[in-house]
């Protein structure tokens, strides 16, 4: 079955100077890499779901790009956690400064974003009001998102707002819909991209006890069970809270990007 598309582009393109108006601060190119006041700020704008992020660097040199840029889809792919869909890069370039602007381009609208809040708040208050475990509320959203959403065969809808209002998506939406669902509770838990079943795919790693453990609702709803059909509300748990070394079965992702789940 094939599985999710995480696609993301990488464009550096010089432009004639002045053509973008650029926020006052200036970074060092040769120090961004370091610069936790840029990571924070660079996540902030992503959960902000700013569209376009201005970025003046000083002590820049055109064969630093493709560096800058791949820290810089690393912190939002992999820390910000939101629903984008591409990033690109360009801007001018004089002397060694350089007037850079990063593109987003998002999964869901505004709009879209906020009927999907909504909707998870509508979902989630009346079980929360019962004071369940982390472990109950993490499980809550495995079977809610599982019965819920069936698995996109046509490739095309790949959103949280796809999996809520479609009730179809390929895993960027499973997975989004739990990031989103397992924060609005409070519990921590991050996006995760890497290769399963020789496709792109993603998931997630939640936290319980101070522990992080794997959890792909995605593969927790297959679309057959052995040779046949699986049943409307068939929910599995083959791919609930693993350990890296289970997960590392039939997954495979960069673990110096992620947390260790032991």
């Amino acid at each position: 079955m094939k599985k999710s598309l995480l696609i993301f582009m990488v464009i550096f393109l010089l432009m004639p100077a002045n053509t973008f108006a650029l926020s006052a601060t200036a970074y060092d190119a040769n120090n961004l890499l370091q610069s936790e006041q840029f990571r924070l700020e660079l996540i902030q704008d992503a959960i902000s779901r700013k569209e376009n992020i201005n970025l003046n660097l000083k002590n820049f040199s055109d064969s630093q790009a493709q560096k800058i840029f791949n820290h810089i889809t690393n912190i939002i792919f992999y820390q910000s956690n939101m629903d984008i869909y591409s990033i690109t890069m360009d801007g001018s370039v004089t002397g060694k400064s350089a007037n850079l602007v990063l593109n987003l381009d998002y999964r869901m609208t505004p709009d879209e974003n906020t009927k999907v809040n909504e909707w998870i708040k509508t979902t989630m208050d009346p079980f929360l009001a019962l004071s369940p475990s982390n472990l109950d509320v993490i499980k809550f959203v495995n079977d809610t998102i599982v019965k819920h959403v069936e698995y996109d065969l046509s490739y095309e809808k790949n959103s949280a707002y796809h999996a809520v209002f479609n009730k179809s998506s390929l895993c960027e939406g499973y997975s989004f819909l739990t990031y989103k669902m397992l924060s609005y509770a409070g519990i921590d838990a991050k996006i995760i991209s890497g290769v399963a079943a020789n496709e792109d795919h993603m998931w997630n790693l939640v936290k319980l006890n101070n522990l992080w453990y794997h959890l792909d609702v995605t593969w927790n709803d297959p679309v057959y069970s052995g040779s046949f059909k699986k049943p409307l509300n068939y929910v599995s748990y083959d791919f609930f809270m693993l350990t890296s070394t289970q997960m590392a079965k039939t997954h495979t992702w960069d673990q110096t990007l992620f947390p260790l789940a032991k």
